[in-house]
């Protein structure tokens, strides 16, 4: 379900929470009045923390913490924000209510969410730390044939502070990555691609790299029969848990070409073509919360003539009254004789 109101998922994350003896703990309010709640438990050797809904129309990382949250006997110590973006979770929107985006607030920490994480941070002193993301339909590896459902990246610290504690901390975050590459590469083969490392100053994955402390921002993106994503948040999951029962971090090897070598994430592919009696129109997702409701649009786009697509879809009609810009639900495609669904219904 790619959505659901603030007061729903603080209430799926509570009842985790009581189930599991995890302690809640305020960590800000933000600019509607809503809390900022991280849930911390375990006293293992690993400290971790990890945090999703940063954009409030990222939900996969959220879902993929509560089946973390879910584990018995966890082995990691951790500190989680399920819900670091409130308001933006509530309007389903990436921005907070300010209109501020929080993953590039590090530096300056105008929004209580960015305070609210770094105060979490400075807190609870982890030593890997997770900020989970979900990007759009038309990203995937260079050169493939299919979206990437995941992209991994492990930031840089400051370029014109160079020292050995972010140096170190950015091996450990590619070892890790490295360790669920090769994870990722035989269960959603042809899905895995890497960010470029270049460095955005203002962003969380280089600020706490900076700080010496190991940072990885983790993209979830759709799979072919997955658009809601909920197979590719359950991966997310297992991979969460995989780093659980890691016996220390010095288990980790050595070698991270297997993250090295990760093909690059590349877009702007095409999401859905469909071939009409007079030609062809492509379609992107845009998805929307009015009132409460979750809406998952198509908007017509131009065609990308040299980049791959998700879906094919014909039509016997003509549609060349579809203008760049057009907004359609799926009920109006429908009308046209085509029967897709993506399992995308609130």
């Amino acid at each position: 379900m790619r959505y659901q109101s603030f007061n729903l998922r603080l209430e799926r994350v509570r009842s985790l929470a009581l189930k599991g003896a995890w302690t809640e703990h305020v960590v800000g309010t933000s600019f509607e009045g809503r809390p900022i709640i991280a849930f911390q438990q375990g006293v293992g050797s690993k400290r971790i923390m990890a945090w999703s809904l940063m954009h409030g129309n990222e939900p996969t990382g959220f879902e993929a913490l509560l089946q973390l949250m879910a584990v018995a006997d966890l082995e990691s110590s951790y500190l989680l924000i399920p819900i670091l973006n409130p308001d933006g979770a509530e309007a389903f929107t990436r921005l907070n209510a300010q209109g501020i985006d929080v993953n590039r607030d590090a530096r300056n920490q105008v929004s209580a969410e960015a305070k609210a994480l770094v105060a979490a941070y400075e807190a609870f002193q982890p030593e890997l730390v997770l900020n989970l993301h979900d990007q759009r339909p038309r990203f995937f590896p260079k050169g493939g044939k299919q979206p990437a459902s995941f992209s991994l990246l492990a930031p840089k610290g400051h370029p014109l502070t160079p020292n050995l504690a972010q140096n170190n901390a950015q091996q450990r975050a590619k070892r890790v990555l490295a360790k669920w590459a090769k994870t990722l590469k035989v269960k959603w083969a042809g899905g895995v691609a890497r960010f470029d490392d270049q460095f955005y100053p203002n962003a969380f994955g280089e600020f706490f790299q900076e700080q010496g402390v190991a940072s990885i921002t983790f993209e979830t993106g759709i799979g072919l029969h997955d658009w809601s994503r909920s197979s590719v948040a359950a991966q997310l999951g297992e991979l969460l848990e995989e780093l659980d029962k890691l016996p220390g971090w010095e288990n980790l090897d050595l070698d991270t070409s297997a993250y090295e070598n990760l093909s690059m994430n590349e877009s702007p592919a095409n999401e859905w073509l469909i071939h009409h009696a007079e030609g062809c129109i492509h379609l992107r997702l845009h998805e929307s919360v009015q009132q409460g409701v979750y809406y998952a649009h198509w908007l017509v786009d131009s065609i990308e003539h040299t980049m791959p697509s998700w879906k094919e879809s014909h039509c016997k009609q003509s549609l060349t009254h579809l203008e760049l810009g057009t907004v359609l639900t799926l009920d109006q495609i429908h009308s046209f004789g085509i029967s897709e669904d993506f399992g995308l219904n609130n």
